[in-house]
């Protein structure tokens, strides 16, 4: 259910249906203006140990830093519900162990709550965790978690979700995830400078459909291109072969990119219709969202060479390694939000969990590269560009180092 990233997210509700280096083995969360986690410094290149070869089946045992009398910070989580849920909810509590571990002395006490991996029980640890004095809530998990943590603390006690909807976020509560906006918009970026700027666009008629439709709009208009054709299909299938088949002839010299946010699966449905209409991914450049950041893609022969927003493949295979080598296995991508997010908190609680160092206009380096929360709740990264391959994705844009403003 989970394969490399985003998606990372796993697809919980329709929420998670995408979805999830410049680290140092202490301190893996570096203000970009001053170093706020002791042993981080310098860029990224050459802070990444290669554990490729190293045996993960005996990991030595994690030992949690003694925190006692430090501040108090609560983590709610699914721990106790079934299934993926439940599983990717340990694994997450673990990352956030971990990162409690590099830090060394983070000066933090981790106070971990189970949602149960609902919205009553996610109010219920909420309150929990502030009656035993929490000064900021990482998590939950699910948007209606979100919700209802949201309405049962305090307005003024800052929470950092794990929610990928961005409707939950604002008034104090802020997102550490993989947005499919963010996703959109850093890949429009790209291709737009490429010249790549007459877009159709087919999308799945479903909630994420509608999302990746506006954050498209929203780009194009941002950077200079146009949408020239924009059709939706029942995410079936079934579904996308007939809308391919009636859109690849109409493509013709009015588009010179295809946007295709659609799962591994649909896009392979929708490569024979699409070839058979015309359709030339060596003149049409084929655009994704991290969809398409699994194993799954790389056997659809029409996404090779197409282009998409996510984490460099090294910082992933970084944390992946780091992950196994203490506890024996390899984690969901969505672990590395609770990693980040504990690292944040870290960072935050030396600046008394001040809003400026919340949503730091310069932002971190985390476990997934560049990112920043905004005033309003929403994160914003600084991803790669990548290229679907055969052999795994390639990247044919770094990300940034910095934001431009």
């Amino acid at each position: 259910m989970m394969d490399r990233r985003r998606y990372v997210m796993a697809t919980f509700e329709d929420e998670k249906r995408q979805s999830s280096g410049g680290v140092t083995r202490r301190g893996v969360l570096t203000s970009l203006g001053a170093v706020l986690l002791s042993g981080c410094a310098g860029g990224m290149d050459g802070l990444l140990p290669d554990f490729g070869n190293a045996p993960a089946a005996k990991p030595a045992k994690p030992v949690v830093p003694d925190t006692a009398g430090g501040t108090r910070v609560a983590l709610l989580l699914p721990l106790g519900a079934g299934g993926a849920v439940g599983r990717i909810a340990r694994s997450m509590k673990q990352a956030a162990q971990l990162a409690m571990i590099d830090a060394g002395n983070p000066g933090l006490t981790l106070v971990v709550k189970d949602t149960k991996g609902s919205a009553a029980g996610a109010a219920i640890a909420a309150k929990a965790a502030l009656g035993e004095g929490a000064r900021l809530i990482l998590g939950p998990l699910l948007a209606a978690e979100v919700q209802a943590v949201a309405a049962a603390r305090p307005a003024s006690l800052p929470v950092i979700a794990f929610s990928s909807q961005s409707a939950v976020a604002g008034n104090g509560v802020y997102l550490m995830s993989f947005l499919p906006e963010e996703e959109v918009a850093n890949v429009i970026r790209h291709a737009a400078a490429r010249g790549k700027r007459r877009i159709a666009a087919m999308l799945p008629q479903s909630a994420y459909g509608r999302i990746v439709g506006r954050a498209l709009k929203s780009a194009a208009a941002r950077h200079g291109a146009s949408i020239v054709r924009e059709d939706y299909f029942v995410a079936t299938p079934t579904g996308i072969t007939s809308v391919a088949g009636r859109v690849a002839p109409q493509l013709g010299g009015r588009a010179d990119a295809l946007f295709l946010p659609a799962a591994p699966g649909l896009v392979k449905a929708a490569a024979a219709p699409l070839k058979a209409g015309g359709f030339d991914p060596a003149r049409i450049q084929l655009l994704g969202t991290g969809l398409w950041d699994g194993r799954a893609i790389r056997t659809v022969g029409l996404a090779h060479g197409g282009w998409y927003a996510g984490v460099e493949p090294r910082l992933v295979d970084y944390f992946a390694a780091h992950f196994a080598r203490t506890y024996g296995k390899r984690p969901p991508r969505i672990a590395s939000l609770a990693y980040d997010a504990t690292s944040l908190a870290i960072a935050a609680g030396r600046a008394g969990f001040s809003t400026s160092a919340i949503a730091s206009p310069k932002g971190y380096q985390g476990m997934n590269g560049l990112f920043r929360l905004k005033p309003n709740g929403l994160i914003e990264r600084g991803l790669a560009i990548l290229s679907v391959g055969a052999a795994g994705p390639q990247v044919v844009a770094p990300p940034p180092q910095k934001f431009s403003s």
